[in-house]
């Protein structure tokens, strides 16, 4: 599907649905984006107004899940004005390039992938299939959100059996590749299927990625049922991750939803903020990045809910270093990546702190963080600066001298004019309540 016939799918969708408003699709989407290719997994919706933007990213989780099913991929989806698609267009090629030159297989090994409370019992079932192949749990079925380390864990369970025994046969499938070769078969007839039935037979141990991109495939689902069934009652391994739960996915048999459950089900989870910290540290290394740890929790904070961030944004890092002419092995302090990232938005995540607060109120305001801490009498500093206050008042229960302490020594009774006034907007001024509402959503999600 071009991108064209996608963005169109999007907005017959978007105006069927009640998740914006009619008069803002007019105003600010309907002549105002497009979809663009970052990579094969990854698209931009690229606007002409940063209003645009703002209202796109607000709903930003339902264009990414309606995207993904119509693809039928599990596809990522940033946001860009103009100019900064042009940017971030010309720093994708490059990490590309990059890493087509260091592409080795042995990147999806288990001793590269970062353990934590949120992925160690996914990481231990993993483990656990390749010593015991077709027995105790079978199907293994690993859940989770995109981009906390499903796809590399059966990776590495095809990586590591291959080295173990050479003559074992492993076949790891995206799902749409799934689909296509089945559907290759039914097209080409009876020939054709019976070549294809000899070699799923000839399988030993079955990897599929994200399962729910098979939902409602109608007779791939038969063929997968029956070679599901097949392998089972022959003892073969099958492996199978998804976004879902097996109980809440859709469009599958009953039959076959009963089936993933008789395994093991285990869950992947967001990582926590120690874990973050860790494949920061793996991911520095391997750039030959230092970091200093104020530099770490600023990355660990606003994107440490997924890993792909993690990966993409110490990409940009050092690509933006090699191109400034910086040293590469001299150690980065915080002040430095926050001028590094200025152009980039981001979804912050991980653990809420006073820093996190700032850091994201002002890059709503469009003001230098710092500022905030400042004697800066400039309007929307000073609202900031009272968004600020009230947030951690709210968010993290902090009482308002420990608030004045945190925002440069300020008098408590300064915080709690600050966060009348807010509290003053909030009930008068729709606006500022849905901008509080949009900078709350991302300090917590």
């Amino acid at each position: 599907m071009t991108n064209t016939a996608l963005w169109k799918e999007i907005k017959k969708w978007l105006i069927s649905s009640d998740i914006i408003e009619p008069n803002i699709y007019e105003d600010y989407i309907k002549n105002d984006a497009s979809i663009e290719d970052l990579t094969d997994n990854q698209k931009a919706i690229v606007v002409n107004k940063d209003l645009s933007k703002y209202y796109l990213e607000n709903i930003s989780h339902e264009i990414k899940e309606k995207i993904s099913t119509i693809l039928k991929l599990d596809m990522s989806i940033s946001f860009f004005t103009k100019d900064e698609f042009k940017k971030e267009k010309k720093i994708t090629e490059i990490i590309i390039k990059k890493n087509k030159k260091n592409n080795n297989s042995k990147e999806f090994i288990f001793n590269s992938f970062i353990l934590g409370k949120s992925n160690s019992e996914a990481y231990n079932a993993s483990k656990a299939v390749i010593n015991n192949l077709g027995n105790k749990w079978n199907p293994l079925f690993i859940y989770g959100e995109s981009g906390l380390g499903k796809t590399h864990l059966l990776k590495a369970i095809n990586n590591e059996l291959n080295l173990i025994d050479e003559e074992l046969n492993v076949k790891y499938y995206a799902s749409n590749d799934f689909r296509k070769e089945i559907l290759d078969a039914l097209l080409g007839g009876f020939k054709e299927i019976e070549q294809t039935k000899d070699e799923m037979n000839a399988i030993d141990v079955l990897l599929i990625d994200d399962i729910q991109f098979l939902a409602n495939s109608g007779k791939t689902n038969e063929i997968f049922f029956n070679i599901f069934n097949s392998f089972i009652e022959e003892g073969k391994q099958i492996v199978i991750t998804s976004d879902k739960f097996p109980e809440h996915l859709n469009g599958f048999d009953k039959r076959l939803v009963s089936r993933f459950n008789q395994g093991l089900s285990v869950k992947i989870e967001t990582p926590d903020f120690d874990t973050a910290i860790k494949i920061i540290d793996y991911k520095t290394e391997i750039s030959n990045l230092k970091l200093d740890i104020d530099s770490k929790r600023f990355i660990a904070s606003h994107f440490g809910t997924d890993v792909r961030k993690i990966e993409g944004i110490i990409n940009k890092i050092e690509f933006k270093l090699i191109q400034e002419k910086d040293s590469i092995g001299e150690i980065i302090e915080l002040e430095t990546i926050q001028k590094l990232l200025e152009d980039y938005s981001f979804a912050p995540g991980g653990e809420i702190t006073v820093q996190k607060i700032k850091n994201v109120v002002a890059q709503n305001y469009g003001i230098n963080v710092k500022s905030i801490d400042a004697k800066n009498k400039v309007s929307n500093v000073v609202l900031a600066r009272h968004v600020s206050m009230y947030l951690t008042n709210e968010l993290m229960k902090k009482n308002y001298s420990e608030i004045g302490i945190l925002f440069g020594g300020k008098d408590h009774t300064t915080v709690i004019n600050a966060c009348n006034k807010v509290k003053k907007s909030l009930a008068e001024d729709k606006i500022f309540k849905n901008v509080l509402k949009k900078i709350k959503k991302e300090i917590v999600s």
